[in-house]
């Protein structure tokens, strides 16, 4: 018997941007493993048919509405599909996780093994958010190795029975949201975020497409070990020293002493639901307060102290906060915030095992543009850390996006207790200056900066022609007309000069 249930608050939101565009990915997730050894199918799916029926929220649709329906259909219905060889794998994940979800139908978890030799596979993994946030992707990792194992060997899978399900809680969400708690949490995000621009302008308005692209930039061992040493000096946690820096790059960017960061909140504080599967995930807005150029000990301590009062007022979903502030309606933008940042300490990303084989994930050239932008920042086994930026390509080119995850570097490795946030700064590049001349030149400007938009300082096509003469004649390296015009600031224009191939 199919049972209808009130949705959670985050769950109407995201209904609501799916109905906007059914034909988007970016309210999805998908990751790619590749299997080497003797993958069992059936034991395979067997742990997916357990999964599923023990979390209602993988056998959960949406039919337009405000409510959920839980399907009584407790199977997982995993496919397996063989193909000519281990090159062509690939190609058919990114087919299969590129399928648009049906919401109202489902299914909204999808599990299909490409079999490309006897003991070799890709299994492709992709599900929509309504149903699993990023705490429940490694829920599920755990507990799929934990079933696959007891399948295999033929024995009891023996996870212990949950105290709730997602449902419980979405009814207990409403409850603690009463009106009182409402209005007062409304008139705590108003103060805190009165007289703050809600637009962070990186580039002149373009209309967002959801169009994703992912690029990434690897912090050496010497600098991840220093961030991690440098919080602990400061008895700070490493996502303050991280978020801080995100907001001294993003601040220089747009020519802003306030920036508002998205953070993606677990918002699974209850004990009895840190095993469920589900859509829990806040968005909360960090303040970065860049005024009166403290140094970066005094950012630090400001952006703790900002970051534990919007936690501890957390609790208001992030559409009621939209709503309460009513930002002018803004089709090229996402109100409020636009870039989302978040941190990975390792472990924490969801590996998967399965007994007997060996598991290594295959990153798939599939990104979604949940935001304009987010910065991921995630630690690897090797000491490393990865910072990824995951755009809207139609918003920003690759050359500005370079800049940024460069920048972003430069910030962490210079970050001083007594050092202000301006020296933090990278120095400008031989070719930067340059072309800093070439533009003020052209435009008739005193100052233009790495990230000012050449058509937003008031520059025009033929003008863009005799920037790339310019260049041509005193730099030496010819730039393409077209490229200038993807590219129009002065550090896009220097990444096409001095192209960096570390950091894609």
């Amino acid at each position: 018997m199919t049972i209808a249930c009130p949705m959670s608050f985050a769950q109407q939101r995201l209904c609501f941007l799916h109905w906007l565009d059914p034909s988007g990915f970016a309210q999805s997730t998908a990751r790619c493993f590749r299997v080497t050894g003797p993958l069992d199918t059936t034991a395979l799916s067997a742990a997916v048919d357990v999964l599923v029926a023990r979390h209602e929220s993988l056998r959960t649709v949406f039919p337009l509405g405000t409510h959920q329906h839980v399907l009584p259909d407790g199977r997982g219905h995993l496919h397996v599909l063989d193909v000519a060889d281990e090159s062509e794998a690939p190609r058919q994940a990114e087919a299969l996780v590129s399928q648009p979800f049906d919401i109202e139908n489902g299914p909204l978890l999808r599990l299909t093994v490409l079999r490309s030799g006897p003991e070799t596979h890709f299994l492709v993994f992709s599900a929509h958010l309504l149903v699993a946030d990023g705490c429940s992707l490694q829920v599920f990792f755990e507990e799929l190795a934990i079933a696959y194992r007891a399948a295999v060997l033929g024995e009891p899978a023996g996870l212990p029975e949950l105290p709730v399900r997602y449902t419980d809680w979405a009814e207990w969400q409403r409850e603690q949201l009463t009106d009182s708690r409402r209005a007062e949490l409304s008139r705590w995000w108003r103060q805190r975020l009165s007289g703050l621009p809600l637009m962070l302008d990186l580039v002149p308005p373009r209309r967002a497409l959801g169009r994703g692209r992912r690029m990434h930039h690897v912090l050496p061992t010497e600098v991840t070990a220093a961030v991690r040493a440098f919080a602990s000096a400061e008895r700070q946690t490493v996502f303050t020293v991280l978020a801080a820096a995100c907001g001294v790059v993003l601040g220089h960017a747009a020519s802003r002493q306030q920036v508002l960061l998205g953070l993606a909140v677990a918002n699974r504080d209850p004990p009895e639901i840190e095993r469920v599967l589900g859509f829990f995930v806040n968005t909360v807005a960090l303040r970065i307060d860049l005024s009166g150029d403290p140094d970066f000990r005094e950012l630090l301590v400001r952006v703790a102290g900002t970051l534990a009062a919007s936690y501890a007022h957390k609790d208001l979903p992030f559409e009621q906060l939209v709503a309460e502030l009513a930002p002018p309606r803004d089709p090229t933008r996402s109100p409020i915030v636009q870039v989302n940042f978040a941190h990975h300490p390792l472990g924490t990303i969801g590996a998967l095992e399965l007994h007997g084989c060996s598991v290594k994930e295959h990153l798939l050239d599939f990104a979604t543009a949940k935001f304009e932008l987010t910065v991921r920042v995630e630690e690897t086994p090797d000491g490393t850390s990865i910072v990824w930026a995951e755009f809207d390509e139609s918003m920003f080119d690759t050359g500005f996006v370079d800049g940024l995850l460069s920048a972003y570097e430069e910030v962490l490795r210079a970050a001083a207790p007594g050092v202000p946030v301006s020296r933090l700064l990278p120095a400008r590049s031989a070719t930067e200056r340059a072309l800093t001349r070439i533009f003020s030149d052209v435009l008739g400007l005193e100052a233009v900066g790495p990230y000012d938009d050449f058509f937003r300082l008031g520059g025009h096509s033929l003008q863009l022609i005799d920037i790339a003469v310019r260049v041509r004649a005193e730099l030496g390296p010819h730039i393409g007309l077209r490229d200038l015009y993807a590219n129009p600031t002065v550090a896009g224009a220097a990444a096409l000069l001095e192209p960096s191939g570390a950091s894609r």
